[in-house]
Formats: structure tokens, C-alpha cells, sequence
């Protein structure tokens, strides 16, 4: 990999990250479009830790407020009604199906096809989740945080969007716009920060591939930054909607394709 793919593929990593069109769709689209070299074990770990530092920039205030929330509550013995419970809760599905399935939906399911499948798919749940009509509950409860974890599981196949499903599973069950983006985001950092740590084991940098890696990983935290305060503001006011419609063009193009 060339510092320029590197930057590349870190840039659209940060954007794709947070916007609800799916990384590792982008990730596999993009080298297979143009050629790139695929980073490895080494740049995926350096991207997991970019995402992670994005959203705890974006995030790390609220997130901090959690845990002091919960600390309050452990010592009132409320514990099981914070934020912070419902978040681990939630994120047990991903941490249970990343751990036993992660080799084969990597062996098996990391392809070209596949990630258009599952781009359309999400962009129809989109669409519904945005016709959606009655109101919006305002906090989440333990049946709303562990359907929208296990969404946040199917998004172990690449085409899915973490984000999207996860925003779109909230205002699914109901949730007000901002709180379903809120909670999706603070869902994906303990699921994010395991994944970089589980596969921590495997980074092996040298000084020759070091600041070809450490490249990347800027641009991912700047690019991601950028576009997790840019959706943020943009769900405030717009729909779901033209993403879905970005998801359903590109799973065309390469439906399209020569195979």
C-alpha cells in the first residue's frame, strides 16, 4: 500500500464510517474499482482506532457524563437504569456474533455482491423507517436498546452500515431523530473499542509501513470528524432519504459491472 492509498482509503473510512452508506462496502468497492492494495490485518486495526478517536472527539463529553451518571447510580444502587447499562446491554448481540462469526462472515461474505445486496436492503428499511407516522419516545428501554444491538450485529456484513441500521432500527421503534442518532453513535464506541483491541494482537508496525499507516489514520479521524458533526446536524433537519437512494444507485453500479 502507497502513502496516497493509504490517505485515500483512511479519508473514505472516516466519511463512510459515520454517514449511513457503509465502510466496508466503500472499502471493499473502492480498491476493487481502482486497483488499490488492500491494507491488511495492520491498516484495519489503525482504522478501528481512527473511528474510535473520531467519535470520542464527537462524543467524549457525553459519553463522560454517562459513566458519571452510572457512578452516581452505583452508589444509590440504580445501576440498571442508566445509559450506561442499557449501551453495554445493547452491545452484547455485536461482541457475541463478532466473536464466534467475524472469520466467516469475513471468508464468506466479503464481497462485491454482497455488500449490494445488503446496500439495497437497509436503503428499504430507510425509506419505511422515514414514512414511519405517530410519536417519538424520548428515552430507551431494554427491549428498544437490544433490538437496535442486534441490528447493530447484522451490521458485521459489510453493505450494511452500523449507522444506518442502527439510527434507522430507532426511529423503527420509535425513538426521536436526535436520540436515535445520539444512541447509536455512544452504542458503537465499546463495540469499536473491542474490536481494535481484540485484533490489537495481530499489529506488527515496522518503520517502513508505520507512517504509510499512521497517514491513514489521520485522515480517517479528521475525515470521520467532519462527517459525524456534519450527520448529526443534517438528521436534525433532513431525512434518511438521500442516503438510501446514494445506497440503491451504487448497489446498481455494481450490479452492473462486469463480473
Amino acid at each position: 500500500m502507497t502513502l496516497l492509498q493509504s490517505i485515500v482509503l483512511g479519508f473514505v473510512q472516516g466519511v463512510t464510517e459515520f454517514l449511513p452508506v457503509s465502510s466496508s462496502a466503500h472499502l471493499i468497492l473502492i480498491p476493487w474499482f481502482f486497483g488499490f492494495s488492500p491494507g491488511g490485518m495492520n491498516y484495519d486495526v489503525m482504522l478501528h482506532f481512527a473511528t474510535l478517536f473520531a467519535t470520542l472527539l464527537v462524543y467524549g463529553r457525553a459519553f463522560l457524563s454517562i459513566l458519571g451518571e452510572a457512578k452516581i447510580a452505583v452508589k444509590n444502587g440504580s445501576l440498571k437504569e442508566t445509559t450506561l447499562a442499557k449501551i453495554f446491554f445493547a452491545s452484547l448481540p455485536a461482541f457475541f456474533f463478532g466473536y464466534f462469526f467475524n472469520d466467516q462472515i469475513e471468508r464468506n461474505l466479503r464481497s462485491p455482491y454482497v455488500c449490494a445486496t445488503m446496500l439495497i436492503l437497509v436503503s428499504i428499511l430507510m425509506i419505511v423507517a422515514e414514512g414511519k407516522n405517530g410519536g417519538r419516545a424520548s428515552q430507551v428501554n431494554y427491549m428498544k436498546a437490544l433490538s437496535i444491538g442486534l441490528a447493530q450485529a447484522i451490521a458485521l456484513i459489510p453493505g450494511t452500515s452500523r449507522s444506518g441500521i442502527t439510527i434507522t432500527f430507532g426511529l423503527l421503534l420509535g425513538l426521536e431523530r436526535e436520540k436515535a442518532v445520539d444512541f447509536s453513535f455512544l452504542l458503537s464506541i465499546p463495540v469499536i473499542l473491542g474490536a481494535a483491541f481484540y485484533e490489537l494482537r495481530h499489529l506488527t508496525l515496522t518503520g517502513e509501513n508505520a507512517p504509510v499507516y499512521m497517514s491513514g489514520m489521520v485522515s480517517a479521524i479528521i475525515a470521520g470528524v467532519i462527517s459525524l458533526k456534519f450527520l448529526i446536524g443534517y438528521l436534525k433537519r433532513h431525512s434518511l432519504r438521500l442516503f438510501a437512494f446514494y445506497r440503491i444507485l451504487l448497489a446498481i453500479l455494481i450490479l452492473m459491472l462486469p463480473k
